[in-house]
């Protein structure tokens, strides 16, 4: 998704798909304030989100993700990188 504006519902909607396609969650029950603990997914399967994103999105996610607890960080931290990356290019 290089040259194209990604708005905040494009990254809602991939990592939706990423966890419905990736994970076999049933999205329409997801929230985006459930845990990753509550959606059941390891550190294991969170680093596969990870890698998906980073991919789709050609972004790089920091060492530490202490701080991403819930599906919306996966979201904010996702959204804050695109809009780095942009405001650098």
């Amino acid at each position: 998704m290089d040259s194209v504006t990604v708005t905040r519902e494009d990254v809602e909607n991939y990592i939706l798909n990423v966890l419905k396609e990736e994970k076999k969650l049933d999205v329409s029950k997801l929230s985006f304030d459930s845990t990753l603990k509550d959606l059941n997914i390891d550190s294991f399967g969170f680093l596969e989100v990870i890698f998906s994103i980073e991919h789709q999105f050609n972004i790089h996610f920091p060492n530490d993700l202490d701080h991403v607890k819930t599906a919306k960080d996966v979201v904010d931290e996702t959204y804050s990188l695109i809009q780095q990356k942009n405001k650098a290019a």
